[in-house]
């Protein structure tokens, strides 16, 4: 009894003492600090991140490693560490530096090897690499056909070779696009990127090909479900016979020599550290972990990861990453004879199976980060009431040769929110795929897929588990080859009780919506890649299906450029009236643009007297008129961004407004205006380029403006004592 009572009086004391105790704020510094120092301030800061991360595992919850600027070549690993609500373990950049956690390697070696005549230099070198970097910049692995990472040809399928309709699995055959014959290479021993899968591309040997053939064969150990003879594609890499081009590069694992062809014609300079190798897949791995916070930080060459395994007691929970860029986080290891998927290294999974078979999700925040050049998927996120908010994916996965997590975001789990994210011209078919009842609103896609590297897909793809009581609301989603929107599904197998509302789609495959009892409500859809196909299509019948879908479905207000329910199979071009039980106030028009302000430069508001305000209610999501306010999706920044029109457009002189995405924090908002760019720039409240200052609102009232002339403009943020200058925006007006 005795001894129930002291256990019983520490655990009522010990959160007190915790609570009580200060934090302790420790310091990395890599030039100047030393392992043996205290940390405890900058003048006595440890050398390494690991030396801190030793002292938080000993430490209380609300300890800090606060790391200064410089590159940290570390690999850590963090198990158990466990802070509490308001006191999480923090690892932080030190004041308004950015320490960067870096996966590479200096490329050192005593003297390169210059052969005249095709530029390629050449060293042996001391590590195997999996990507290689000059200035911090991507250089890509020899290929064939050519296409580079500097000037995102990677991205686009006019640089793949293409396979003719008589391929058989394991065995391609080039159509001639691309000209595999004429090309004179030898691919036998190269890696072969195979799009062979519709929205699921593998990588594997190629075990025979001969210079002059059309031909080439691979081990084809994966599903013919989604065989297509008419998409199918690939491309080679990784071997010395592919190298011939400046931004190129080959390393052999066997002599340990590294071939590479410099952009500008010289051998890097060996006393440099230009010239970077990656040897790591992930700078930080956390699991069996609680309220832990990462932030002001950038992983260049490494990824990142913080994920549940399976059993009880080694979950993840609360863990936020904020602010945190990720530069080519993700690379595959091809070069070293390995075609198995890259890794996901942005992966943050509070996901695990402990006794029973039942689940255990935790929560996980992924705010205010940046994402770019990611081979792999850029995010795979799983958990409960998730926050993924303001971040910016751009330019990533150009190979998608991916495990299971077929899209460049993947999302898992329950309630979670994916919002004010911007998706900038990655490469996979399917943008994002949520998880079950989350909310999907106010993000920006902008070109997902757009070189059809893969086949299939959707900016926003739901699957029928994850329809019910998902909500896709108030998002921007165009220059796309593929849907913005889509429902999956079709037959017996269906989907209900999902939201799509307020959405523009614009230069895309449209809004496709199969299923039943969905609400799909104010939404534009127009510019569809192909006239004859429909812009909104809440699907009727699918196909050659019996199944009659939508019967209870909710279709109002919306606006396309051709709204039906899909192609009426064994007619002549007929369609199928769009599928719904109540169907009402809906616009089908070809000439829909004319009916709003003007939306080539995204300004979508409804003429006053147009076809889109003349129901009982308006159809769009916008509203007709001048408002102080015109909703614009997409990430924030610590200045204003998105105008509206876009810079370098041509507007009528009669325009009556401009728009702008607000700053992330602000006070008010200073709107200059002129004709001469300079002056604009350095305009201030004093100068008479400043027109007014709104404190509310994102849309400022234009003076009269003269035809035929160019116009400068910027929007300035306040924000207590902090003034960021915007961005210098022009447009020409013409009458």
């Amino acid at each position: 009894m005795k001894a129930l009572y002291s256990l019983c009086l520490v655990l009522f004391i010990l959160p007190g003492s915790i609570k009580g105790k200060k934090h302790q704020l420790y310091v990395v510094d890599g030039n100047k600090g030393d392992d043996s120092n205290s940390g405890e301030n900058s003048h006595h800061a440890f050398k390494t991140i690991q030396r801190c991360v030793d002292k938080l595992m000993i430490g209380q919850p609300g300890d800090q490693c606060r790391i200064r600027e410089g590159r940290y070549h570390e690999v850590i690993y963090i198990n158990g560490l466990t802070g509490i609500e308001g006191s999480p373990f923090v690892i932080t950049g030190f004041e308004d530096e950015i320490p960067i956690w870096d996966g590479t390697i200096p490329i050192q070696p005593e003297q390169w090897d210059l052969d005249e005549e095709t530029g390629i230099c050449s060293a042996t070198i001391d590590q195997d690499i999996i990507a290689l970097f000059l200035d911090d910049d991507l250089l890509t692995a020899a290929r064939w056909p050519n296409a580079l990472w500097s000037d995102k040809t990677v991205f686009n399928n006019s640089f793949w070779g293409h396979c003719a309709e008589d391929s058989t699995p394991g065995n391609l055959i080039d159509d001639g696009r691309a000209g595999l014959a004429e090309s004179g290479i030898d691919a036998t021993g190269a890696m072969a990127i195979l799009n062979i899968g519709s929205y699921i591309t593998w990588s594997r040997p190629v075990l025979h090909h001969e210079p002059g053939s059309n031909s080439f064969t691979y081990n084809h150990d994966m599903s013919e479900n989604h065989w297509n003879k008419v998409h199918n594609q690939y491309y080679f890499e990784a071997h010395l016979g592919l190298l011939d081009i400046p931004g190129e590069w080959f390393y052999d694992m066997n002599t340990k020599k590294l071939y590479v062809i410099p952009p500008s014609g010289d051998c890097p300079d060996p006393s440099t550290t230009s010239l970077r190798g990656r040897t790591e897949d992930y700078g930080l791995d956390i699991t069996n972990s609680t309220w832990v916070t990462l932030s002001n930080l950038t992983f260049f060459g490494a990824g990142l990861t913080a994920h549940s395994i399976e059993g009880i007691h080694s979950h993840i929970d609360e863990i936020t990453i904020d602010s945190v860029q990720l530069k080519f986080p993700s690379s595959s290891r091809r070069m070293l004879g390995d075609y198995e998927p890259p890794p996901s290294q942005f992966y943050v999974i509070a996901k695990a199976t402990v006794e029973h078979h039942e689940k255990v999700f935790g929560r996980v925040s992924v705010i205010n980060c940046t994402v770019e050049g990611s081979e792999g998927n850029p995010l795979a996120y799983a958990g409960n009431n998730c926050y993924i908010h303001n971040n910016y994916f751009g330019y990533n996965d150009w190979t998608c040769v991916l495990d299971t997590n077929y899209a460049s975001i993947h999302g898992d789990g329950e309630g979670n929110e994916f919002s004010r994210n911007n998706l900038y011209f990655n490469g996979n078919s399917v943008g994002f795929r949520p998880g079950y009842f989350t909310t999907v609103k106010e993000n920006h896609i902008w070109g997902q897929n757009s070189g059809e590297i893969q086949n299939d897909g959707a900016s926003f793809q739901v699957g029928v588990p994850s329809q019910p009581g998902v909500h896709v609301i108030n998002n921007w989603i165009h220059d796309t080859p593929k849907s913005a929107v889509r429902f999956d599904g079709g037959g017996q197998h269906m989907g209900f009780n999902g939201e799509v509302g307020h959405n523009v789609a614009w230069k895309s495959g449209g809004i496709v919506i199969k299923g039943d009892n969905h609400t799909i409500v104010n939404n534009l859809a127009m510019d569809k890649d192909r006239e004859e196909r429909c812009s909104l299509c809440v699907i009727y019948k699918l196909r050659h299906d019996a199944v009659i879908e939508n019967n209870n479905t909710i279709v109002l207000n919306n606006g396309a450029s051709l709204a039906n329910g899909g192609i009426h199979v064994g007619t002549d071009g007929d369609s199928w009236p769009m599928g719904g039980k109540i169907v009402e106030n809906n616009l089908s028009d070809m000439e829909i643009k004319n009916y709003m302000v003007d939306p080539d430069n995204w300004d979508f508001r409804p003429l006053e007297d147009g076809a889109l305000n003349n129901g009982t209610e308006v159809k769009g999501p916008y509203q007709p008129g001048f408002s102080l306010t015109y909703w614009i999706p997409g990430r924030r920044l610590y200045k204003t961004s998105t105008p509206v029109p876009p810079s370098d457009s041509s507007v009528s002189y009669l325009r009556d407004a401009v728009m702008f995405l607000e700053a992330h924090d602000f006070d008010d908002h200073e709107f200059y205006l002129g004709t001469d760019e300079s002056s604009v720039d350095s305009a201030t409240l004093d100068d008479n380029e400043f027109q007014y200052s709104l404190q509310d609102g994102n849309v400022f009232m234009l003076p009269d403006l003269s035809p035929n002339t160019q116009y400068f403009w910027k929007v300035d943020t306040r924000w207590g004592e902090y003034h960021y200058k915007g961005d210098v925006w022009n447009f020409i007006t013409y009458e």
